[in-house]
């Protein structure tokens, strides 16, 4: 059985998942939106019993990232599956998180594919499992310097997989409402910018003088945000337009992630390397 290119990696905690988020170099392909799926199955009544039933060897999400892999790859043939999968134990991923997946057939071209664990149109979205999943959300838009809304089809704002004009599915689960996911999502976003703002444990990055023009090349329609300290976690201060002219003063290092710093009235704030042309 072949596996599909896959990393198999789970984090507990948010603060993990979005330090390995930071450290993604995106190239030829970029995401633009998110789009959320609930598994179906298994239904989180099945994942609890592989995972924390009476099973001689409990099924590990780390394991269970394996097997999908093999499944997608070897059973389906498909050349990658969903990016991420969350649980209540761990936000995993599946698929190489810069190149494109296979999840829904309208939106594979342009989105990260999340599945939820659970059935959501015969199991509760309980207000837990809703925090869990919205801080897993949150982490993915707040790596991509993204918002969840407005929502424009195809191009931003969260997805939901029954959004599809190409599918029938009810996919994330008729118990899922999009407007208090998003709001939930909004929220933890929030939160998670307060957490980076006020952390001291860590020494911000040093940051190393240069000079340099360059200009922002995100993709049509979209803008690039612009933060405090050279952090996906660091809070936004304002956007860019695709193709403004930007001065670099500086630039740093955060984990494998190339951050510039660039002139403005208060003394400079910082971009991600990845989404700006030198000149």
């Amino acid at each position: 059985m072949t596996a599909i290119p896959f990393v198999g990696k789970c984090f507990p905690t948010a603060a993990e998942f979005l330090g390995y988020l930071d450290t993604i170099q995106f190239k030829a392909w970029t995401p633009r939106f998110v789009t959320m799926h609930h598994t179906g199955g298994p239904s989180l009544a099945t994942w609890r019993t592989y995972a924390h039933g009476n099973r001689k060897v409990p099924i590990t999400d780390a394991q269970w990232m394996r097997n999908l892999a093999g499944y997608y790859g070897g059973e389906l043939g498909w050349s990658a599956g969903p990016h991420f999968f969350f649980t209540p134990d761990n936000f995993c991923v599946l698929s190489l998180p810069e190149k494109r997946g296979v999840h829904a057939v309208s939106f594979n071209a342009n989105s990260w594919g999340v599945e939820c664990v659970g059935d959501f149109d015969s199991e509760a979205f309980t207000p837990d499992l809703a925090n869990r999943y919205a801080e897993g959300l949150a982490c993915l838009h707040v790596a991509l310097g993204i918002n969840p809304d407005p929502y424009v089809f195809n191009l931003r704002g969260l997805h939901f997989h029954r959004d599809d004009p190409k599918t029938t599915k009810t996919c994330p689960g008729r118990h899922v409402d999009k407007t208090s996911i998003v709001a939930l999502v909004k929220a933890k976003m929030s939160q998670l910018a307060g957490a980076a703002s006020h952390d001291d444990d860590d020494p911000p990055p040093a940051v190393v003088a240069i000079k340099r023009k360059g200009t922002v090349n995100v993709a049509a329609g979209d803008s690039l945000v612009v933060r405090d300290e050279p952090s996906a976690k660091s809070p936004e201060t304002r956007r860019l337009n695709r193709g403004a002219a930007i001065e670099i003063i500086g630039e740093a290092m955060n984990g494998t992630t190339l951050w510039y710093k660039i002139a403005s009235a208060d003394g400079g704030d910082f971009v991600s390397a990845r989404y700006v042309t030198l000149g």
